[in-house]
């Protein structure tokens, strides 16, 4: 197991794009500090910001003491291994991840999980706007895996959302689900405005306070769907049985018709 301990707060964004467990298996403690590693505008070494250590564990683990809101790109492109951050992480932490799993005991900043297509993320504090989105003239967001934010999450949560799970059990901003063509997202708090917005196909479990749902949904009444009573055994599973509690009868919202979508939110009756 490697262990990456921040000296302390850097003036600038740091990225570590690359510097997953895969890639670091195998190598020493030298070796590793002298991987290149982008400081703001300017490329550096990892050893200029971090104290490289090796414990006992599984060698495809890596831990970062302490996280930094400045550590951007933490877990992207990982396909397997572990990461665990104590602490919180920058922008687009598990961009691009197709396996593996990424643990975040802190907050989570913009673009976490884009462009996803497999692993497990785990967010313990908030995340920011774009979770599970897709990455700047892409036609797909996240494609794949699980994303669970035991806090709340910022705009655009599952904006062009494919396939996978998101959760987040507080609140979300405006536009959660918009575009989506298929997945499942469930919010424990409050859902904004626009939810769904041009969504063609998917599930959005709204289970807190709702914001009014757009008018080109159609209501079809109260539901009891098999597939909320899988989910729930899931959300168990994972650690969430308040949320999992609160999948009983729905009230179902079809659209949006206004695209001929086949899409769905499902909010508390």
């Amino acid at each position: 197991m490697i262990r990456l301990a921040l000296r302390e707060r850097p003036p600038f964004r740091l990225s570590l794009l690359g510097l997953t467990p895969e890639r670091l298996a195998g190598l020493g403690e030298a070796e590793i500090a002298r991987l290149p590693l982008q400081q703001g505008n300017r490329r550096g070494v990892l050893g200029d910001w971090f104290t490289v250590g090796a414990a006992g564990g599984p060698d495809e683990r890596l831990t970062l003491a302490v996280g930094d809101d400045r550590l951007d790109d933490v877990g992207a492109g990982m396909s397997r291994g572990e990461i665990q951050v104590e602490g919180d992480v920058g922008a687009r932490a598990g961009m691009a991840m197709s396996g593996g799993r990424l643990v975040v005991a802190g907050s989570a900043g913009q673009g976490a999980a884009t462009a996803m297509s497999g692993g497990d993320l785990r967010i313990a504090g908030t995340a920011g706007d774009g979770l599970g989105g897709a990455l700047p003239g892409e036609r797909n967001g996240m494609s794949g895996g699980t994303v669970i934010v035991a806090g709340a999450a910022g705009s655009g949560v599952g904006d062009r959302l494919r396939r996978g799970l998101v959760v987040v059990a507080s609140a979300v901003g405006p536009c959660c689900g918009a575009r989506m063509s298929a997945g499942t997202i469930v919010v424990g708090g409050r859902l904004a405005e626009f939810a769904g917005a041009a969504m063609r196909r998917g599930s959005i479990l709204g289970l807190g306070d709702c914001a009014e749902i757009l008018p080109s949904f159609g209501e079809s009444g109260i539901h009891d769907l098999v597939f909320q009573r899988l989910l729930a055994r899931l959300l168990e599973r994972s650690g969430l049985p308040e949320l999992a509690a609160r999948l009983q009868p729905l009230r179902r919202w079809q659209g949006d018709l206004a695209i001929a979508g086949k899409g769905e939110i499902l909010t508390a009756p």
